[in-house]
């Protein structure tokens, strides 16, 4: 049997509960929006990826590739917060006849040895890339990066 429980008792286990389980984050969130324009020779880059890295970060927060023109848009959740980011940059070429599609990822290109990074490899090392950026919780916008392909 279900015990009664008079309405202002309801009306107070309804807000407990809705305390509990939270209607919403009483923090703010680390979503950061990054945006901007790659450019390899002054000419929009197409098909670069480009790694964001917290101060701390062993692995990328934020993972995007370029459009036809140059452009991305990325969203991610960053442990590390407001900071400046390291970033990295790959274009990824094959070489030989390897078909692309479904079904061949990256890393299985890169294992037989039919993937090359047409960028400089100083750009896809974190040390020695030389790009960063300040980021700050929310939209971040104008994050260009201007390569040199040599």
């Amino acid at each position: 049997m279900i015990p009664f429980i008079p309405t202002a008792g309801r009306v107070a286990l309804l807000i407990a509960l809705a305390a509990a389980v939270g209607c919403g984050s009483a923090s703010k969130s680390d979503k950061m929006i990054v945006k901007g324009k790659v450019t390899i020779d002054d000419k929009p880059a197409e098909g670069v990826t480009i790694s964001f890295y917290g101060p701390n970060d062993k692995a990328a927060s934020g993972v995007v590739t370029t459009q036809a023109d140059g452009t991305y848009e990325v969203m991610f959740n960053s442990a590390a917060g407001e900071a400046n980011y390291k970033v990295t940059a790959n274009k990824v070429s094959t070489r030989g006849n390897v078909p692309s599609g479904e079904g061949i990822d990256e890393y299985q290109l890169k294992l037989s040895g039919t993937q090359l990074n047409s960028l400089p490899a100083r750009y896809n090392d974190v040390n020695t890339s030389g790009l960063s950026t300040p980021l700050q919780k929310g939209p971040n916008e104008g994050k260009n990066f201007a390569l040199k392909s040599k």
